[in-house]
């Protein structure tokens, strides 16, 4: 079972105190960070902008995989993976090639599908690694799609920050007549400058990051995959297979 990974909560919790407190010390009202139309602005504004950019199925994939992050990646799945691929090359020594063609059958997973049907079918080695590389890029391409996205609301909420706070210096020119209307205005105004900074520096290219790192380790995982494959095409022994990638 995988558990939960409390580490970006941690994160975005120790941010928000540190802004909180930040305002508290200077005696600043809370109340001053709470601005409906600048969060419309603001929100509202960027997710248009990432809609436009990426496609709502880009949103939606994006979201999808930062809901994923509160799980922790464990390397035990991954050794499992390599151990069910080692075991199945004892199983052909035995079976013959029907071993892997029952496997790709049932594993759900396209690369190794592809690869153990090519090894059961005795294709040329450089063919099998070049479906795999071909296979491998398509993923890491698409893999990499929802950290473009995150990246892409970091760069747009600060700019939609300036907006608002351009449109809320304009509401202030309404009212020069009034002084005393001027402190606050013009502090409110700023306000989606805050929000969009702060999404983008404290949220978007942050998860980004996690995101990325995420990403790479899992395609590390699937050359790894891959490169087993190779080892079953090439008729290497279990054992040294299992060595070779330190599989007990």
């Amino acid at each position: 079972m995988k558990k939960f990974d409390l580490t970006i909560w941690l994160g975005l919790g120790i941010g928000l105190t540190a802004i909180f407190l930040g305002v508290w010390l200077d005696g600043l009202s809370f109340s001053f960070l709470w601005h409906p139309t600048a969060a419309l602005i603001v929100g509202g504004g960027t997710l248009g902008a990432v809609i436009i950019r990426r496609g709502a199925d880009g949103v939606k994939s994006a979201a999808k995989a930062v809901w994923k992050l509160r799980l922790a990646e464990k390397t035990e799945f991954h050794q499992a993976e390599l151990g069910k691929l080692i075991w199945l090359a004892r199983t052909a020594q035995k079976g013959g090639a029907k071993a892997f063609e029952s496997y790709a059958d049932a594993c759900g997973d396209a690369l190794v599908a592809q690869g153990l049907l090519m090894v059961a079918e005795v294709a040329d080695k450089e063919q099998i690694k070049d479906v795999l590389r071909r296979r491998l890029e398509w993923e890491d391409e698409r893999g990499q799609q929802d950290a473009a996205t995150l990246e892409a609301a970091g760069g747009f909420a600060p700019t939609f920050g300036i907006m608002g706070a351009v449109l809320g210096l304009v509401g202030v020119l309404r009212v020069l007549d009034k002084p005393e209307a001027l402190g606050v205005g013009i502090a409110t105004a700023f306000v989606a400058t805050v929000y969009g900074i702060g999404l983008a520096n404290l949220l978007f290219f942050p998860l980004a990051a996690r995101l990325r790192s995420r990403h790479e380790t899992i395609i590390r995982h699937r050359e790894e995959i891959a490169a087993v494959i190779m080892a079953l095409a090439s008729r290497e022994a279990p054992r040294q297979i299992a060595n070779r990638f330190n599989v007990k």
